[in-house]
């Protein structure tokens, strides 16, 4: 896949493959209930969106693992290269970190506790069917803040990639996570159940993103035979050209 200069687009197609297991994931969930597997089988266990520290989970929590660590790699490259500078690192530094305690969460479900953090310290929970939201709204807030400040001194595509990602992924995990709480759809219900799915999908959608995001500040061209690799350039080191009077 390349554009009219020759350079190779190989992160769209990396994209294209983590988006397509995401997919296959959730129509194997939802394949267990068109099948009609038991609930209590270890099959639907291990494969239902629902259910917790199973392969979804998983695919989940590794795709943010790797958006950390491909992020940390490709930030200490750079300086290694003498690309960014000393201080280069530090944006890369800040999106890695984030990124690894984002998985952790996905995996430890530390988040779901947040509801009983604001019952113990301030009281009754007004919203008891999703509890974490109280807290966890505002802490996404802060989230996406502190991203926005961290993205802003990489590439212009890397900066790009990671602002959709958070936010496709935040868009799942809390519009579509709360679109059945305000339709009040019943836990048993179809409809709850397939906008759960679709949640699932634009969360592993956003966290694919994730992982590519710090690619698009490699820079890869089609050279003769073989291929040219290159850093791309930080907003902060494009300069305007001279407009000719």
């Amino acid at each position: 896949m390349k554009n009219a200069r020759g350079r190779v687009r190989w992160q769209h197609q990396i994209l294209i493959v983590l988006i397509a297991v995401s997919v296959l994931l959730v129509l194997a969930s939802l394949m267990m209930s068109v099948l009609g597997v038991s609930y209590t089988s270890p099959i639907r266990e291990f494969f239902d969106v629902s259910d917790e520290r199973n392969l979804p989970t998983w695919w989940n929590a590794g795709l943010l693992l790797i958006a950390g660590s491909t992020t940390a790699a490709v930030g200490l490259a750079r300086v290694v290269a003498k690309f960014d500078g000393k201080l280069g690192w530090l944006p890369w530094g800040g999106l890695s970190a984030m990124l690894g305690a984002m998985s952790l969460d996905e995996f430890a479900g530390f988040h779901q506790l947040l509801g009983l953090v604001w019952e113990k310290f301030v009281g009754e929970n007004p919203l008891s069917s999703f509890g974490w939201f109280i807290i966890g709204v505002p802490l996404a807030i802060l989230l996406v803040l502190f991203i926005w400040l961290c993205a802003r001194q990489l590439p212009k595509e890397s900066s790009r990639a990671f602002m959709i990602g958070i936010a496709v992924l935040l868009f799942g995990a809390i519009a579509i996570e709360a679109f059945p709480m305000l339709m009040d759809f019943g836990r048993n219900s179809t409809a709850y159940y397939l906008t759960y799915h679709v949640e699932e999908l634009v969360e592993k959608i956003g966290a694919s993103v994730l992982v590519v995001a710090p690619l698009y500040a490699i820079g890869l061209s089609r050279n003769g035979d073989g291929y040219t690799v290159r850093f791309e350039r930080r907003r902060s080191d494009i300069k305007p050209s001279n407009a000719i009077a």
